[in-house]
């Protein structure tokens, strides 16, 4: 039976890491999406707020059962010739993983609008077991 699983990502705990609220706060900040997954009887739908992203800043993988969505803003933007006094932005890192195992992966699409990512992933279709008759002799 198929099951969607997501895999936030909210902090990376690597065992040799120790956190560091001085980098997330100036430094990479990952953050987990919002995340909303519907389901029908011939797909799933999940929808993922990334509100600020250009559609460029984002990727959609499947690798060995695995639905990654990833969105990387780069905020460090060279800004002296624009007139800003001041601007306040940083690198973010958005990632959400999904188990999809019982979903199409090569009939997965995607749409951007206005800040939501929306997927589309087509159920596999059920294999029943073929039953036939046996003759005894």
């Amino acid at each position: 039976m198929f099951d969607m699983i997501p895999f936030a990502s909210s902090r990376s705990y690597a065992p040799s890491k120790i956190w560091d609220p001085f980098q997330e706060f100036f430094g990479t900040v990952a953050h987990a999406a919002a995340t909303d997954i519907r389901e029908t009887d011939q797909d799933f739908t999940i929808e993922t707020e990334l509100p600020g992203y250009d559609k460029s800043e984002i990727a959609v993988n499947v690798k060995e059962g695995v639905l990654t969505v990833k969105a990387q803003h780069n905020g460090q933007e060279e800004t002296s010739d624009k007139g800003y006094i001041r601007r306040e932005r940083t690198n973010a890192t958005v990632e959400r993983r999904f188990e999809v195992s019982g979903v199409d992966a090569a009939a997965i699409t995607a749409q951007y609008t206005n800040g939501v990512l929306t997927l589309t992933l087509p159920k596999l279709p059920e294999v029943v077991p073929e039953q036939h008759q046996i003759q005894i002799q």
